[in-house]
């Protein structure tokens, strides 16, 4: 077991507050690896991923920015034509996408949104369950 331990001072945005955290060493001894490679130090890199985990939507009244990455087949018969409609039915939440060929069978298609969660939920269900879609990623923040 190991303690982080998070030095107290003043900031431009506040108060610097000292904290302790207990970790298991396995962890930790990954995290110094990490931070050594990014020439980094650990208070930094513990901020960026209580920022990282407070920016997940939990709630889906949530205002959330971001993308949605699909990855699926482009040989299945009308799956394209499919993914225009949807993303016609959702304009109200999308502000762009993107759509790139991966190999002679498969295409990226990356739509950018910005909306309520439950909105972005909603769309990205009515994505996922197609037959040629092989996987669906978001990349979210809450505003």
């Amino acid at each position: 077991m190991f303690i982080i331990f998070i030095q107290v001072g003043l900031t431009m945005r506040g108060r610097i507050v000292r904290t302790s955290v207990s970790l298991p060493s396995d962890l930790v001894k990954a995290l110094d690896r990490f931070v050594d490679s990014i020439k980094s130090d650990r208070s930094k890199v513990v901020q960026q991923a209580i920022r990282n985990f407070l920016s997940i939507p939990h709630k889906e009244g949530d205002m959330v920015s971001g993308s949605l990455m699909i990855v699926y087949s482009h040989d299945e018969h009308g799956l394209e034509e499919k993914l225009t409609d949807v993303q016609h039915r959702f304009s109200n939440i999308i502000i762009s996408n993107l759509h790139i060929h991966l190999d002679e069978h498969k295409c990226m298609l990356t739509i950018f949104v910005k909306g309520r969660f439950k909105d972005v939920y909603n769309l990205m269900k009515s994505i996922i369950g197609r037959r040629g879609v092989l996987m669906l990623r978001e990349s979210l923040v809450k505003l």
